[in-house]
Parts: structure tokens; sequence; C-alpha cells
């Protein structure tokens, strides 16, 4: 009757352990972007895609030093340790032990050690693991590295795409003061030739007093310019994992920059491109390996024990040797809510996995049909303003003969210098917003194609 009993044990605890409800993620339903673009191929790297072995060089030395993408390695290290640990959960326990007796007697002829006794032995143990709670325990602990992993190219793939917009504005703060150079040599040209007229009686105060201002707020800009590169070189250096103190950036005009053009596939590829999604995804399945472990714990577990244990009254007396074998089912009758407590936390926590998944998956869709939409607007801005910056080149050069033979206001000029210089600079901004929208969508999208 009690084997009966015995055996019936496990059957009637797994039918009263919880039924798993584990949350789905949602399909993707989209299947094309609003915003059109078209087809171009992948780029391969962003150094590639703007043509600059510069910038490539800076990517390659901020994959191998940037704190972020070490600290992420770091993580992914810690995953395969635990990783290591839940699959030693899986494998048999040996444990050896070893004695020695010894007996001092004290006789005339001095003190001495007598060792009468001596043990040694091995225990093993195992468990049968019945229910998979250590097989589910491994799985989650896979998956997790997996999403470590995923995590460590996310990282690596923001790092790329800030170096690559730090470089490129970098580029055009270069630009910009370049502008800013010839049209305050043209300003300070012009501020002469007034003070010449001035004094030759054919101009007035009024005139030189416009010309000094428009002087001074092109050099105040400059100042606000040159310091805002250097911020961002020192922002380079950070990225690239080097003492700002110590870093150079490297030299590069912006009209030897190539705009990328980058295809944007189908929304369907985010799922395998995206490291972060798939990260979110790995988190579900380490949820949902943690669930079963947490209902594999209302279940028995049956371990298997072997001993073998040998002894010996004396060193030189006969040796014996014992073996045993065992085995032991161990169920939970009762532990006050606590199983059930873990359980439901489980629960929970892998239904949360899912709604970060359905974050992740909608912000990923959301970032990469903004970044479509900058490509497409930014190209026709950078198109407009090339226009405009011809229109003003055009009129400055104009109303700056005319003012030298007389037969135009001093404002009117001014008026069409800073016109121009506003155009030149709002074209410089233009071409970086339009590079940056192709950073942006080369990151939306997951960066480069993956083997």
């Amino acid at each position: 009757m009690k084997k009966h009993v015995v055996l019936a044990l496990p059957v009637c605890l797994a039918a009263c352990a919880p039924q798993m409800q584990l949350a789905k993620a949602p399909p993707l339903r989209s299947s094309d972007w609003q915003a059109s673009e078209p087809s171009a191929p992948r780029a391969t790297s962003l150094g590639a895609a703007f043509g600059s072995n510069a910038l490539q060089a800076l990517i390659d030395r901020a994959l191998s030093a940037n704190a972020d993408i070490g600290a992420a390695r770091a993580r992914v290290a810690q995953a395969r340790a635990q990783l290591r640990g839940a699959r030693a959960a899986m494998l048999p326990v040996v444990n050896a032990s070893a004695g020695l007796s010894a007996t001092q007697t004290d006789n005339t002829g001095g003190s001495a050690f007598d060792f009468s006794a001596g043990s040694a032995g091995v225990d093993v143990s195992w468990d049968a693991d019945l229910f998979g709670r250590a097989r589910a325990g491994r799985r989650a602990a896979l998956s997790r590295v997996e999403a470590a992993a995923f995590d460590r190219d996310a990282a690596a793939l923001a790092v790329e795409a800030e170096v690559a917009r730090s470089f490129v504005q970098h580029a055009v703060l270069s630009e910009r003061i370049a502008l800013l150079d010839r049209n305050l040599a043209s300003a300070r040209e012009l501020d002469r030739i007034i003070r010449i007229r001035l004094r030759e009686g054919e101009g007035t105060k009024v005139e030189t007093g416009l010309q000094s201002i428009e002087v001074r707020q092109l050099e105040a800009e400059r100042l606000r310019l040159t310091e805002a590169q250097v911020q961002t070189r020192n922002a380079l250096a950070v990225l690239v994992g080097e003492e700002a103190p110590l870093f150079s950036a490297p030299e590069a005009e912006l009209a030897t920059l190539t705009v990328p053009e980058i295809g944007s596939g189908q929304p369907a590829e985010l799922l395998v491109r995206r490291p972060d999604v798939r990260a979110a995804e790995a988190r579900i399945r380490a949820a949902s390996g943690d669930v079963e472990q947490a209902r594999a714990a209302f279940l028995p577990n049956l371990t298997l024990t072997a001993s073998a244990l040998g002894q010996a009254a004396s060193l030189t007396g006969p040796y014996g040797l014992t073996l045993a074998t065992g085995a032991a089912l161990l169920a939970p009758i009762f532990n006050g809510g606590r199983l059930r407590g873990e359980f439901a936390l489980a629960t929970a926590q892998q239904a949360e996995t899912v709604q970060l998944y359905r974050g992740a998956l909608l912000t990923a869709l959301s970032e990469a049909e903004n970044a479509l939409t900058a490509v497409e607007k930014s190209r026709a801005r950078q198109a407009l303003l090339e226009q405009v910056v011809g229109e003003a080149r055009t009129t400055a050069r104009l109303t700056r003969l005319q003012y030298i033979e007389g037969e135009a206001d001093l404002r009117f000029m001014i008026d069409a210098q800073q016109m121009l210089v506003q155009a030149e600079d709002a074209l410089a901004i233009a071409t970086q917003e339009r590079m940056n929208a192709a950073i942006d969508l080369y990151r939306a999208l997951g960066g480069a194609p993956r083997s």
C-alpha cells in the first residue's frame, strides 16, 4: 500500500501545479513604409557610405575602446558565467573525503604520534530533473546570453552612429568657419573702403558704424562656432575612448564626404536586423524559461546518490570498503505560498518582457519612418537652399558694385551681405541635416547586414 502511495505522489503534485499562461508577442502588421525611398544598396559601414577612410578609422577605434561597448562586453561575460552555472546544475555532484587519526603517547624517551586509523570516501549525487526544472533554467540562461550579445551589438551600433554624427558635425563646423572667414574678410575690406570714403567726404559716420557692427557680429559668430568645434572634438574623444587633452580629430572637408543613399527594405526586416528588438525577443524566451522553472518547483525532485567509503584500523592493518546507493524523492507539501508567489512573479515578469518587446518594436518602426521622412525632406531642403545661395551671391556682388559706384545705399548692401552669410550657413546646416538623416536611417534599420 505504501508503494502505491509513493508512486501516486508525483502524479497528484503534477495535477496541483499551476498551469502556465504565457503572454504572446504581438505580430508585425506593417508591410511597407509611408515615406517612400528609392531603392539603394545596403551600406556595409558608415565609413564606406560616406566615402571616408578617416571616419572608418575613428569608428574602428571606438568599437575597440569605447567604454559603453566595453561594459556591454562585460555583461555578455557575466551572462555566460551564469549559463555555465545553469549547465552545471544538470551534472552530477562528486565530493571526496579523506581522514587520518593519530594518537600521541608520552614516554621517557619523548613524545610520539601513532597514526592508528585512516579513511577515504567518494559521494556522488545527481538530480534526475524529472520535470525539466534544470533544463528550463539552462534555456533561460542561454536566452540571457543572447540578449546580452544583442545589447552589445545595439551599443556598438549606437556608438558607430554617434561617431559618424560627430565627425560630420566637425566637418560642417569647419566648413561654416571657412565660409565665415571669407565673409569676414570681405566685410573688413568693405569697412576699409567705407573709412576711405569717409575721409574723402563721400561717406558718413553712420555708414562706418553700421559696417563696424557687421564685422564685430561676424567675429563673435566665429568665436561661437570655434567653441562648438572644440566641444565636438571632445565628444569624439569620449566616443573613441581617449582622453580629450590628448585627442586630435582628423581633418575632413565637407565637400569630400558623400551623402549616403541607404536602402530601406521592408518593415519586417527590423525583426532580424535591429539588435534591440532581437534582445527584447530573447528576453521573452528567458522569462518564459523562468516561468517553466517556477512551475517545476511544485513538482518532486528525484535525487540519485552513491557513495564509497574505505576505512582502515591502522596504516598497516586490513582495509575495508563500503558501498551504498540510494534514491530520494523530495516533494513540496507546505511552503506558505512561497512557490505560488514565485510563480506569479515569474509570470508577471514574462508579461512585462512581452510589453517591452512591443515597445521596442513600435519604437523601431517609428524611428525608421522618421528617418525616411527626414531623408526625403532634407534632400528637398538642401536643393532649395542651393538655389537661394546662388541668388544671394549674385545679389551681394551686384549691391557691392552699386555701393562702390554710389548707386546703392549702404544699408541695402549690408542686408544683401547678411542674407548671403545666412544662406551659406543654412546650406551647410542643411547638408549636415541630410547626412544626419542618413545616419539615423542606418541606425534605425539596424546597421550593416550581419552574416
